[in-house]
């Protein structure tokens, strides 16, 4: 677990044992650590922890059947398809949902963008057209912004 949890998780069970609320824990919070720091809801879901005699600030064990996801196969599959998504990735790794190759691009810290596969490319009319535009806006003795380029 990271430092930082353990940090985040201290300081809300200290606002925990002040009894301030959660939004305004949550508020003083993201005033001390910054914007978006924590959630009211995440700091909810500690304070009902702490109240049921949990002090415990380490993450409990997560249920259903661990991962069988690789992050190195993972990681292979995106360099020999860079392109692919989150379902085709889940396909070709023989994984079942889709979610849980989301889960590890973010644990990666991986932004998965597919790139655009039909590139736009203009028409002879359209071209011309833009030129028209440019030759317009360059000629407009309004507007000084574009006279000054010619």
């Amino acid at each position: 677990m990271t430092l930082e949890k353990i940090q985040l998780r201290v300081s809300i069970r200290y606002c925990w044992k002040r009894r301030l609320s959660t939004r305004y824990a949550a508020k003083e919070i993201c005033g001390a650590e910054g914007e978006g720091t924590v959630h009211y809801t995440t700091v909810s879901r500690w304070y009902k922890r702490f109240d049921s005699g949990d002090l415990n600030l380490e993450d409990q064990p997560s249920s259903g059947r661990p991962s069988t996801l690789d992050n190195a196969d993972l990681q292979a599959a995106l360099e020999d398809e860079p392109s692919s998504s989150s379902r085709e990735l889940a396909s070709t790794l023989g994984v079942s949902s889709h979610k849980t190759v989301l889960n590890h691009l973010h644990q990666m810290d991986f932004v998965h963008k597919k790139a655009r596969q039909d590139l736009y490319e203009l028409t002879e009319a359209q071209a011309k057209h833009r030129v028209e535009v440019c030759r317009q806006l360059l000629e407009n003795p309004l507007d000084d912004r574009f006279g000054s380029i010619l």
